[in-house]
């Protein structure tokens, strides 16, 4: 891996979720900082197919995320609330698939699961702290610069 995503990945360890947003059946998880706010921290974007779970159960996945129920939806998105403010313990990336792997206290854990091996995007990283943008699909993972 890339000296800048090996990097990128440990600065992110025990940084403190501060805000998860819910996109259709998209996820993104803001660290250090807040939608909007991009001049400090960390965001991670999860394109489908993604879980969340516990020690205990599958809680959640991009599946599920996929209703235009508002209602459901709006149920999906609260289920996030339990993550604000707890640390990311480790960030992983896959060998052959590229997942990337988020693991938070309390066994909490984000991941992505290749379903279309020719998808363009399964995640992204952004660094605002550096100005770069990581993207993660099966077959390459990209760092891009000069973030605007």
């Amino acid at each position: 891996m890339a000296e800048e995503l090996i990097e990128t990945l440990r600065s992110i360890q025990d940084r403190k979720v501060r805000f998860i947003r819910l996109v259709g059946n998209s996820l993104i998880i803001y660290c250090d900082c807040e939608p909007g706010n991009q001049n400090q921290g960390f965001s991670i974007w999860l394109e489908p197919t993604w879980h969340f779970r516990n020690t205990e159960r599958v809680i959640t996945g991009s599946r599920e995320a996929q209703t235009e129920d508002e209602i459901e939806h709006s149920n999906i998105t609260e289920q996030f609330k339990s993550l604000y403010f707890k640390a990311i313990q480790k960030i992983t990336i896959e060998p052959i698939t590229n997942d990337v792997v988020i693991e938070i206290e309390e066994g909490n854990i984000l991941k992505t699961f290749v379903s279309d091996p020719n998808d363009e995007e399964s995640w992204q990283i952004r660094n605002f702290n550096k100005g770069i943008r990581i993207i993660g699909n099966p077959r390459d993972i990209q760092i891009i610069k000069d973030l605007s």
